[in-house]
């Protein structure tokens, strides 16, 4: 795997929240501080509801990882909640 490492040279990964409609825009795009693709999947789950609370217009349904050369790696989708 190329592409971005941390300073200890380990993959980083990429979250993107996405709702169901649209995967392809995501709501919002960050960086893992985790580089064990497992910790990074149960963070985001535990994250989901706080990332549904910032973004109340168009809140994500779920989450997309990919690794440093965005081959995605993980998906993971929890039930659907509607915009207010």
């Amino acid at each position: 795997m190329s592409g971005i490492t941390n300073a200890e040279g380990l993959a980083m990964f990429t979250v993107k929240w996405v709702t169901r409609q649209n995967e392809n825009q995501p709501v919002e795009i960050e960086s893992s501080v985790f580089t064990d693709l497992d910790k990074v999947v149960a963070s985001c789950r535990e994250a989901l509801y706080g990332m549904r609370l910032r973004h109340i217009a168009l809140p994500p349904d779920g989450f997309i990882i990919a690794d440093a050369d965005a081959k995605e790696l993980r998906r993971w989708f929890g039930s659907y909640m509607p915009a207010f």
